[in-house]
């Protein structure tokens, strides 16, 4: 009888052990998708944000900064928003002006608040064009993401061979 519960005890506690793993697994694989979403989420937004920017140029830039934005540029850090629009009101002001983007990689924190996006770039002032790559922060506000540090970078000069 003794026999009879130890092997009962042991099949019970098991098969908790089977069901919790079970369970934990589940979880897992919804945090996995729910991550998922919110980086699909960061990725449209960022989409849009150039997509906007094309079409709305200056305001739909500005459109998607948080108030306490910053943007590093040229070695110098611009803060907030009066700022940010103070340096790029003569570059959008140009009709010849344009900036395009696509994200490469996105990524959430667990808790969905904040994301980064880094990618390509491309900025056109009539024939000139610039190409490199870029990152921006985001931060999760009253459930839409707002960009709180924006970078950019240019590929580096290549040398000129020797003749």
């Amino acid at each position: 009888m003794r026999r009879l519960i130890r092997q009962f005890f042991i099949l019970v506690v098991l098969g908790s052990q089977l069901i919790c793993a079970q369970a934990t697994g589940s979880l897992q694989r919804s945090k996995s998708s729910k991550q998922q979403r919110m980086e699909k989420q960061l990725r449209d937004t960022d989409l849009e944000f150039s997509k906007q920017t094309g079409i709305r140029r200056l305001e739909a830039w500005m459109e998607f900064f948080a108030d306490d934005a910053a943007i590093i540029r040229d070695g110098k850090t611009i803060t907030g928003k009066q700022s940010i629009r103070e340096l790029y009101a003569p570059l959008f002001a140009n009709k010849e002006f344009s900036l395009s983007w696509i994200p490469t990689k996105v990524e959430v924190s667990k808790d969905g608040n904040l994301g980064y996006t880094y990618g390509d770039f491309e900025a056109r002032t009539g024939q000139k064009i610039s190409r490199g790559m870029y990152v921006t922060a985001w931060r999760k506000e009253d459930g839409k993401w707002k960009a709180v540090l924006d970078t950019g970078s240019s590929p580096a000069q290549q040398p000129k061979e020797a003749q």
